[in-house]
């Protein structure tokens, strides 16, 4: 048995429209629902960041405040995440001519959790998609 296999990455795992995604649980702060918020503040819905191209209508129900590169930021989900780890055996970098051709800046590896692709994503890149590079 190597080292490897023995060895895990702490993810926040979230789905939208069937497809999983994750971010490191280091840079996730806390997690609520939209409805616990006494106020709105600024959330950035995740699909307004993965798809830039058309005008998104917001169905965020929850978000996840990410430490940010000049404080926190919020990031909208359709659904709540969970916390989970993934095997870094089941990581995968992306190769070299999807990563040179990519539309999602933000995606960086692939993985596998419990048989489903996850694309693994950088909160820094996200936060960058705003354009101003903070929110």
């Amino acid at each position: 048995m190597s080292l490897e296999s023995d060895l895990t990455l702490p993810v926040v795992l979230f789905k939208h429209q069937g497809h999983y995604f994750a971010l490191e649980a280091a840079c996730v702060r806390s997690q609520g629902s939209m409805l616990a918020l006494a106020e709105q503040p600024s959330i950035v819905d995740f699909a307004a960041l993965l798809d830039q191209s058309t005008a998104v209508q917001s169905v965020a129900e929850h978000y996840l405040e990410l430490a940010g590169l000049n404080g926190s930021w919020k990031l909208g989900l359709e659904q709540s995440a969970d916390l989970v780890e993934l095997a870094v055996a089941d990581i995968s970098a992306l190769p070299t001519l999807l990563q040179a051709r990519r539309q999602f800046p933000a995606l960086q590896a692939l993985a596998w959790y419990q048989g489903q692709l996850v694309s693994l994503l950088d909160p820094k890149a996200l936060q960058m998609l705003l354009g101003s590079g903070s929110a």
